[in-house]
């Protein structure tokens, strides 16, 4: 009887990968990642491991490294065909060999592999990257560590070449044979005042009396059910700043490396306005997933209908060639402004927030327990707000000093949003302490406006280059739009940068070589690729069970997605207990609530008794009804404020044109019968 020891897969071959260890290092909203992959070789051949993993959209990856049996082996970066030819040469000489790779279809997904791996031989492989943090609406920074990889369909027979299509092993959660842990310092000067995250954490540790150091660290038992994410709350992170960082020395001092680069974040502070009169179009895309694999079409006359308008789209991200996608909204991108939502784990971050980033509007992912309404609803609310334009930027220099933009002009700012901008520094910088100025000038509804901030002239040296390799992947994004979708010119351009910086690209590949191995191969290597976790559907987060979803959407996949009682108004039973839900399902198209019995019930009262409480016996009763249900939504819906706080615009704007100077009176006997006391300025009397 043959026994098979160590860690094996469904199909009794035994799995090599063994750990995934993460040290993560954030400083304020930028942070440094090492992860490092522990392999094994428990069998009695050499192997050849292949792991496909996803990876955020945003990392800059810039080092990949062995460690085998003590000693280091650093890998170099090289145009991908080059280092593809390399590997394979140097496995047929016997030697051991490591390939990292970014996926050509999906920026988000990577390939490490792992050839000819000695049996017994344990191998430590530690990929390093570097990216930006993105700001939620409540002012969170959000961290995200990707650890599920969902199935991706293929628009076109070219991307059936992705990595995403090898066939990997798929075993339960309680089964897969690999764990993770990781361990997160987090270090701001605004001070750090809560850590949270959707995974088990163990408790803060202040490394400072004054909160300005902290670590968590991920509980034990981590069981890639679901991507790990942290959002870090400081004190203050509305601040403007900008860090200069001193270039390589060896490289020329007006290269992209050499000379100094300048990050300036700023955050406007831009007032909420009354937006209920603010009119525009705005279109609800629904990705149902399985018709992802058919051509996209679009018929004659509907560019002519989405050309000022603001699309909004839902999507789990499972395509493989999302530079197909997000050329095709790129093209598009002065006719409309995606606002983009990855809904459940998984969700592809290249596809989310590159069609945010091409067209000019937010990204959101609703993951865990968020609520959908509530992600929506806010970028919604942005969408309706006026916005900063005319934006541009000014620096106050000493005479010699000139700068570079790295990145481009920014069209307009959103409520909310961050602005993030890399810059060159050429020529000679000054010897003493001196300081320069950077103005942010832009116009808010016709109004002239500027944000300006000092900064030190003296660069500040960083191993790691990290403000230099976010500019280089900054580059990268805005040029690469995958090797099927960029012309010769583009593609040198990109391989520049990419082999310059040393951050990887869809166009290059770290490939290292470990030349003391020299055991010729007999025969073809075992070829194993890891498994990954066999998972319910990345978003069975929304919901318990629908039976009446209808039309297009019945029978579809996006069914299990949407249906479930807190989420989709389709009926008034559907909401169950959630009786604000109900109350907003009842309102009409034109911001006005009925006076009726399903009214009444929610409110507590009967028809006869509301009817007779109207203090205006011939005015409209939807009016006393509106009133009524406004009231009783401050009352009893602050939780849900942001999701019914549009709706409730539109019932005051409505109000106002129907009720007039009697709004105080039917106030008055709203809260009398209500027995409440809600302040009548919510509606702006």
């Amino acid at each position: 009887m043959e026994h098979h020891w160590g860690l094996i897969t469904g199909n009794k071959e035994k799995v090599p990968l063994k750990s995934i260890s993460v040290t993560l290092s954030i400083n304020d909203f930028v942070a440094a990642v090492a992860a490092t992959l522990h392999y094994e070789n428990e069998e009695k051949v050499p192997i050849e491991a292949m792991f496909v993993f996803p990876m955020d959209e945003d990392s800059a990856v810039y080092s990949f490294e062995a460690l085998v049996d003590g000693k280091k082996i650093v890998a170099e970066l090289q145009d991908k065909t080059k280092a593809h030819s390399k590997y394979e040469e140097a496995l047929s000489q016997g030697h051991q060999a490591y390939l990292l790779e970014e996926d050509d279809y999906s920026r988000d997904v990577f390939s490490c592999n792992v050839g000819n791996l000695q049996p017994g031989t344990k191998v430590a492989v530690t990929l390093r990257y570097v990216q930006e943090l993105p700001l939620e609406s409540d002012g969170a920074l959000r961290y995200l560590l990707p650890a599920v990889l969902n199935p991706r369909y293929q628009l076109s027979e070219q991307s059936a070449s992705s990595c995403l299509n090898v066939q990997k092993p798929i075993v339960p959660l309680e089964a897969l044979p690999y764990t993770l842990s990781m361990v997160a310092t987090i270090t701001s000067q605004h001070g750090i005042e809560r850590v949270q995250s959707n995974c088990s954490l163990s408790p803060i540790q202040y490394l400072t009396d004054d909160k300005t150091s902290a670590q968590v660290s991920l509980t034990e038992g981590h069981k890639f059910d679901r991507d790990v994410e942290l959002l870090i709350y400081y004190r203050e992170v509305h601040s403007p700043s900008v860090a200069v960082e001193k270039g390589m020395q060896d490289k020329k001092r007006d290269s992209l490396m050499g000379a100094p680069c300048a990050m300036v974040s700023f955050y406007p502070d831009i007032p909420e306005v009354n937006a209920s009169k603010v009119c525009g179009e705005f279109v609800f895309l629904m990705d149902r997933s399985g018709s992802m694999q058919t051509p996209m079409r679009t018929e004659e006359n509907s560019q002519l209908r989405i050309e000022a308008a603001k699309l909004f789209v839902f999507t789990d991200g499972e395509v493989s060639d999302t530079y197909s996608v997000i050329r095709e909204v790129k093209l598009n991108s002065k006719k409309h402004r995606c606002f983009s939502f990855g809904i459940g784990q998984g969700a592809s971050t290249s596809l989310i927030k590159n069609i945010a980033r091409v067209s000019g509007g937010t990204a959101e992912f609703i993951t865990g327990k968020d609520r959908m309404q509530a992600k929506a609803l806010g970028s919604l609310k942005l969408a309706l707000q006026c916005a900063l334009d005319d934006i541009s930027l000014s620096w106050e220099l000493p005479p010699g000093l000139s700068v570079n933009m790295l990145s481009p002009e920014q069209p307009t700012i959103f409520r909310g949003q961050r602005l993030i901008i890399y810059a060159q520094l050429t020529g000679p910088m000054p010897q003493a302490e001196s300081r320069g100025a950077v103005c942010l000038k832009h116009t808010l509804q016709g109004k002239s406006l500027e944000n300006k901030v000092a900064f030190s002239l003296q660069p500040k040296e960083n191993a790691n280059f990290t403000i230099h390799r976010l500019a280089a992947k900054f580059l990268i994004q805005t040029k690469d739009l995958g090797s099927h979708e960029v012309s010769k010119e583009e593609k040198k351009d990109v391989m520049n940068i990419s082999l310059q910086s040393g951050v990887l690209s869809s166009f290059t590949a770290f490939v290292a070589i470990n030349k003391e191995l020299n055991k010729p191969v007999q025969g073809p290597l075992a070829h194993r690729v890891i498994p990954r976790p066999m998972i319910a559907t990345s978003t069975s987060m929304f919901m318990r069970s629908c039976s009446r979803l209808t039309g297009p959407f019945k029978n579809s996949r996006l069914k299990r997605r949407l249906c479930a009682a807190d989420y989709v108004p389709y009926g008034h039973e559907t909401f169950g207990e959630n009786v604000v839900l109900q109350l907003i399902f009842l309102q009409n198209a034109n911001g006005s609530w009925k006076l009726d019995e399903n009214l009444t019930k929610i409110l507590g009262t009967t028809l006869e008794d509301t009817k007779a409480a109207n203090p205006s016996q011939h005015g409209d009763p939807s009016a006393w009804a509106t009133i009524l249900a406004v009231l009783w939504l401050h009352a009893n819906g602050q939780d849900l404020k942001c999701e019914w706080e549009l709706l409730e615009r539109k019932a005051v704007a409505w109000l106002h044109d129907h009720a007039g100077s009697s709004i105080p009176m039917l106030v008055q006997a709203a809260n009398s019968l209500l027995k409440l006391s809600v302040n009548p300025a919510v509606f702006d009397v």
